[in-house]
């Protein structure tokens, strides 16, 4: 369920108990996620149970229903594992909006970005390519999400991956009333607004703030609004962040919608491009252990440190150089190839896991190093790696995937295994 710790019967909520659709029964109520309340309902054969969201007449635009309810028809009939699945609608009795939908065991992103902060990239960008094909599916058919945040984005382990997106909360905005003496709002939602607010999720994932955030932080409180927020990669450790990534999500943020990327397609194949380098993938693990162990500063000491010494070194260099290339040779780092089979099998480099996925090329020193390669459904696998200086050691691992579980024998085998043997 969305939600395990929701609120039994009798608490007086008027809808436990109600049938809905002649089929839904409510059973009880769970935490909702804005703008709406969340039950678990039970179908009345029994088969199966459901979530009801349910979102009050009063704060609903009349005029929106039918749109609403034919957009989540819609949702339903294209079936993206990414969206979550709309099994019914329609009107209470009571004139309250509702949907049926699937009960999922997901997290929402914003308790999520709450408890892990800033997410590493590879983490990040699996989640934003999930989000964008859930949305480009939605708006292949004319459907504009209008409220994408933190909270409408579940995520849950499932088939082998940390975070298996899905999306909900498809057309809300739209259908709620507006504030009594508000401006009318536009009546249509154009694509790229989707386009925006995905932006500014990705950006709030990698940077743990939403954009602009850090602007209103260090302005002067006589200073006028900053417009354009900072780059991502301004509010993260240096090269912890694909260098393309900045003017990628800052393009999505523009103001104008004709400045932003024309559709959520062009978006998500600018998104997979950005990709760490090999020496950003070591960085990033290093800085990850750091973070880990609640010294992230003791990281970045450590590197000033190191490039203070090489500056120095370069000084002396060209007095020590005919002394020290042969250990320049003997000691320079190697490289270790690595391709797996499936792609996305998680890999643990010399007990330090690594971030980024098949194909990946590590730096390593000279010496004797063990992979270990796994997936859910596979066999995990170790490999012995000897590094040498200057050279590049290409290491392939196909898995295997974990056999079936034998047939049980026929009964009537199994009944003579254990018949009793005739006396003499």
């Amino acid at each position: 369920m969305s939600s395990s710790d929701g609120h039994k019967g009798g608490s007086g909520d008027p809808l436990l108990g109600q049938v809905f659709l002649d089929r839904y029964r409510v059973v009880r109520r769970l935490d909702g996620h804005g703008r709406g309340k969340l039950y678990e309902a039970e179908h009345l054969s029994g088969e199966r149970h459901v979530i009801i969201e349910v979102l009050a007449a009063e704060h609903v635009r009349p005029a929106a229903v039918d749109q609403f309810l034919e957009e989540a028809r819609t949702l339903a009939r294209i079936g993206h594992e990414n969206v979550v699945q709309i099994i019914n609608g329609g009107r209470s009795p009571q004139g309250a909006v509702f949907l049926a939908t699937e009960p999922t065991e997901g997290t929402d992103l914003a308790h999520v970005l709450a408890k892990d902060g800033p997410l590493p990239w590879d983490r990040a960008q699996g989640i934003v390519l999930q989000i964008a094909a859930a949305l480009g599916a939605a708006s292949r058919h004319g459907i504009v999400h209008g409220d994408l945040g933190p909270e409408n984005v579940l995520v849950e382990p499932r088939a082998g991956r940390r975070d298996f997106v899905k999306v909900r909360g498809f057309g809300v905005a739209r259908l709620e009333a507006e504030p009594l003496g508000a401006e009318p709002q536009p009546g249509a939602l154009d694509h790229r607004v989707d386009v925006h607010a995905l932006g500014a999720l990705a950006y709030q994932m990698v940077t743990g703030q939403p954009p602009l955030a850090a602007n209103e932080a260090e302005a002067a409180p006589e200073a006028p609004a900053t417009e354009a927020p900072r780059a991502p990669s301004a509010l993260r450790p240096p090269g912890t962040l694909p260098v393309d990534l900045d003017a990628v999500v800052l393009r999505a943020l523009e103001k104008d919608p004709d400045k932003r990327w024309p559709d959520m397609a062009t978006f998500s194949e600018a998104i997979s491009k950005c990709r760490l380098t090999r020496r950003q993938s070591v960085r990033v693990e290093a800085l990850a252990i750091a973070e880990l162990s609640g010294h992230p500063e003791a990281f970045e000491a450590d590197t000033r440190r190191r490039r203070r010494v090489w500056s120095v070194a370069s000084v002396v260099a060209g007095v020590a150089i005919a002394i020290g290339v042969l250990q320049v040779l003997v000691r320079a780092p190697g490289h270790v190839q690595i391709s797996t089979t499936p792609v996305d099998a998680e890999l643990t480099f010399n007990g330090m896991p690594v971030a980024a996925r098949s194909p990946v090329v590590l730096d390593a020193a000279p010496g004797r190093y063990t992979l270990i390669v796994s997936r859910a459904g596979y066999v995990t696998a170790e490999r012995v790696v000897d590094v040498t200086a200057r050279a590049t050691v290409a290491v392939p691992v196909q898995l295997v995937a974990v056999p079936a579980p034998a047939a049980p024998p026929p009964a009537e085998a199994a009944a003579a295994a254990v018949a009793p043997t005739p006396a003499p």
